[in-house]
């Protein structure tokens, strides 16, 4: 339940007479250039929350030692399955038969067959060339080695709620004394001009407290309190 009129403009409401005070007197916060018969009110104000953006490290940067293997490559190679030589071969004698005639007796001819040398036997040098394949092979081209590996930080963007705000202070309020049922109408007069309906009968009740509430509310006024802000912004005169 909203509390009284009373209450609203008088409670936790400091009224100060500036004559006669000394500056040590005065609560800290307050105005020191404050009207006699001035009025404040001390309230909290409210909190705010602001979502930031902010880029953050994920994972630290760091290394690793990564194994290389070797690198191999394949060639074609020739491959030697028979070495060359020298070899001797005898080669043997050539002969033919021939019709000869001899003499057998003296005054007697006869024709005979014989073996006539064509070719005398003789030893020939043979050289045998090496053989070879063509075979595939793997050669090592690098060998295997370990290598360290600078691994970067990674970075993620993320939101959070900064709150600001939330603190003590003391605010100019409508005074008991200066605001009569008159001043209360012209505030309900004008809450009501500025979409608020309520009944003007110069009581400030729960109507008028929520009615209040809501326009500061809407104009980031500080809610609750029929603060002189609240006044002038209803384009009432406080006094």
């Amino acid at each position: 339940m909203p509390p009284s009129v009373k209450h609203i403009i008088s409670s936790s409401i400091l009224a100060i007479s500036i004559a006669g005070v000394a500056a040590a007197q005065v609560p800290e916060g307050l105005p020191l250039d404050a009207a006699e018969r001035d009025c404040f009110a001390r309230i909290q104000a409210p909190e705010t929350v602001e979502n930031v953006t902010e880029r953050v490290i994920d994972t630290k940067a760091s290394f690793e030692i990564r194994e290389i293997p070797a690198v191999y490559a394949t060639v074609e190679e020739n491959h030697l399955i028979r070495e060359g030589t020298t070899v001797y071969k005898s080669i043997p004698a050539v002969y033919k038969t021939v019709a000869a005639d001899i003499e057998v007796e003296p005054g007697e001819i006869r024709t005979v067959m014989k073996q006539v040398l064509v070719e005398p036997a003789r030893v020939i040098e043979e050289t045998i060339a090496p053989k070879y394949e063509t075979i595939e092979v793997q050669k090592l081209v690098t060998p295997a080695r370990t290598e360290r590996v600078e691994i970067p930080a990674t970075y993620k963007t993320i939101e959070r709620q900064i709150a600001t705000g939330g603190t003590e202070t003391w605010v100019a309020v409508l005074c008991e004394t200066t605001s009569g049922q008159a001043k209360i109408a012209e505030v309900q007069a004008a809450l009501r001009a500025a979409g608020h309906p309520l009944v003007v009968d110069g009581m400030f009740g729960p109507q008028t407290y929520a009615a209040m509430s809501a326009y500061q509310a809407e104009h980031g006024l500080p809610v609750g309190v029929l603060t002189i802000s609240t006044v002038e912004r209803l384009g009432v005169a406080p006094r």
